[in-house]
């Protein structure tokens, strides 16, 4: 018996939420009075530190995944999920990367313009 298309969807739906729940963290907000020079943790800044942990636990993850599968430890995650471990890590990288090329180009325009 074949499952109907309205389960197969609903299926597909959980199975997307449950994975944008694991995956993408909850971001710090960002207050509107906030984020002067003098503030720690309030609005760019805390973004900026937020990323800044996300990459680095993704990749401390991935390497205890890493090291834990080639050890071949008692219950170490399984190939897949291990590659998958440091694919994540590596996008993640890559997006605090590009994050840091946009705002070196901002502010190269902005100091590039006359006063």
């Amino acid at each position: 018996m074949t499952p109907s298309i309205q389960a197969v969807g609903a299926s597909l739906a959980q199975s997307l939420l449950q994975l944008k729940t694991e995956t993408l963290p909850s971001l710090p907000t960002i207050s509107a009075a906030g984020g002067g020079a003098g503030s720690d943790h309030s609005g760019f800044a805390a973004l900026i530190t937020h990323g800044l942990s996300i990459v680095s636990q993704a990749q401390a993850a991935a390497g205890a995944n890493e090291k834990a599968f080639a050890a071949q430890v008692p219950g170490a995650p399984s190939l897949s999920q291990t590659m998958l471990s440091m694919q994540k890590s590596s996008i993640a990288f890559q997006e605090l990367i590009g994050i840091r090329n946009e705002l070196t180009r901002g502010y190269i325009t902005l100091i590039s313009m006359p006063v």
